[in-house]
Parts: structure tokens; sequence; C-alpha cells
């Protein structure tokens, strides 16, 4: 099985500080590069807070509309809040992903456990890659002439150029899930709880749907920033970078299966169903479940 990172401001930050090369790219671009990769990633935490917080302010100061208490409407509240938490559940599968790469990618080909799963105790690796080929992430790698040169030559064959996680340091692969991976998965954590509600104290049925869009939204903002202010050649360079590969057995396919085909949306339904009746139960008073309301209401649907 072939892993490959998501093509948002995540994934950048994760493989393009492994890839800048102060030789190939240069003193300026290397700094600016790096400053530029944690300036997104810092911006896309920092937009997505503000917005949680937001939510959630939002969301203390008012109470589900009374007309909107009942069971009539529920179904089309459960299918808003699912729809929602399907959006949400992609992005986490994205991070479980980006944690699997980091764990699984080729270990320093001088290690002695090269090839096998990365021991994160060991602490002989300082260097964010040690063997994988430093090719730069802006400038294509050349052998001779200066950097006003290089910036004139033919780049070498594509797969010299290509970005490869291979041979990442222990160290690398720690950072990396303690500053992209884990902020990322608990951001979309609160935003599937409070993003739930917040569309549940919709005013109505129109603005219900309108607030779903906008939640999901929230979640889009690493990929919408990553389009918006990466260059062509990097966005190239990340799509075609050298996947992970992983080797399965049946017992692992198996569980795999079992996790996406049966328990992810087990949980998903799941989910759902408990923010929309912990929230009523919570905003609505003497608020009690009646299949009898629930088919009244898609009658006069």
């Amino acid at each position: 099985m072939e892993l490959s990172l998501p093509k948002s401001s995540y994934g950048l930050a994760i493989v393009e500080p492994a890839i800048l090369n102060r030789k190939h790219d240069g003193n300026f671009m290397f700094f600016m590069e790096i400053g530029r990769v944690f300036f997104m990633l810092s911006l896309t935490f920092i937009l997505t807070g503000l917005f949680l917080l937001q939510v959630w302010k939002m969301n203390e100061s008012g109470n589900m509309n009374l007309n909107l208490c009942s069971n009539e409407i529920v179904l089309l509240e459960f299918a808003c809040v699912f729809l929602f938490e399907v959006a949400i559940s992609r992005e986490v599968t994205e991070t479980m992903t980006c944690f699997s790469i980091l764990w699984m990618a080729p270990a320093p080909k001088s290690s002695s456990t090269a090839g096998a799963i990365p021991n994160l105790l060991n602490r002989n690796y300082s260097p964010a890659c040690t063997d994988s080929p430093k090719t730069g992430a802006v400038l294509a790698a050349s052998d001779s002439g200066g950097r006003f040169s290089q910036m004139f030559r033919r780049s070498r064959s594509a797969d010299d150029c290509q970005w490869k996680l291979d041979g990442i340091s222990n160290a690398f692969r720690v950072s990396s899930m303690l500053t992209v991976a884990a902020p990322k998965l608990l951001l979309e954590i609160l935003l599937a709880y409070l993003g739930g509600v917040y569309i549940l104290k919709s005013a109505d049925e129109g603005a219900m749907v309108m607030n779903t869009l906008a939640v999901v939204f929230i979640a889009d903002i690493d990929e919408v920033l990553y389009t918006a202010f990466t260059s062509n050649v990097v966005k190239f360079n990340l799509s075609h970078m050298k996947t992970v590969d992983v080797d399965l057995s049946n017992q692992t396919r198996v569980a795999m299966w079992f996790a996406s085909s049966v328990l992810c949306p087990l949980i998903t339904v799941a989910a759902s169903a408990w923010i929309v009746l912990h929230t009523k139960r919570l905003d609505c008073p003497d608020y009690m479940w009646s299949w009898r309301e629930v088919f009244a209401g898609l009658l006069t649907s």
C-alpha cells in the first residue's frame, strides 16, 4: 500500500523542511521557504482557532430555537450534523495518514534498523534527513555552477528532483508529529463537537443548511491557504512526491477494512446522533423523543 501526504499546508509543513537544502536552494530561498511554510502553518492554526472560538461563543450565547425543539425536523438536523461529521472524519483520516507516514517512512540507510519500524527513542540522528537525496525544494540540484548559473540551467530527470521522505531522522519524525499532526487532530476533534452544536442552534431550516456549509469551510482552511500561496512548482512536487510503501499482512488488511467500512461509519452515526440528542436535552425544556412526531414531520414535509 502506498501512503501520500495531504495536499495542504499541513502536508507541506511536514515534507518541505526535510527537502530544503541551503546548497541547492541558496540561503535566501532556504530561510524564506522555512519562514513561509511555518507562517502558513501558524496562520492555519490561528484562523481555525479564531473560528472555533467564535463558534463556541455563539453556542454559549444562544439556545436552540424553540420551534426546532420538536422531533418533526430531527431527520434534517441529523442529516446536516452527519454530513458535517463525515467531512471531519475525512480530515481525521488524513491526520492518521500523516502519523502513519512519519512512523513508517524508511529509516536512514546507515542505521542498523533500516527497513524496520523506526525506534523513536534512538537519539543518534539530529538532522532532518540523513540519507535522503537533498534535491532542494525550490531549485533543482545541480552538480556544477554557481547559484546564478543554476537558475538558468535545465533541471535533471524527474527522479532526481522527486521529493522523498526516505531517511528522515527520528527527531524529525517526533517534532513533525508534535507540531503538525497532533495540533491538527486536536482542532478537528474540537470542530467536530462545536460545529455540530452550532448547526443545531440555527434559526430555521434554511439557516441550518447554510451553517452546515459554513462549518465545513472551517475544516478546509489549510487547503485554501495552500492553494492561494503556493507556487505551481511546489504543488507539483508535493503531488508527485515519492509515496511511503507499507507492506500489509492479511490481518492488517482485515483490520483496515473493518475500521474504514464498519467502525468509522458507526462512530460517525453514533457521534451525530449523540450531538443531536445531547443538544436538544440541554436547550429544550421537557424534550422527549417521539417516533410519532418524526413520522408526522415526514408527512408534513
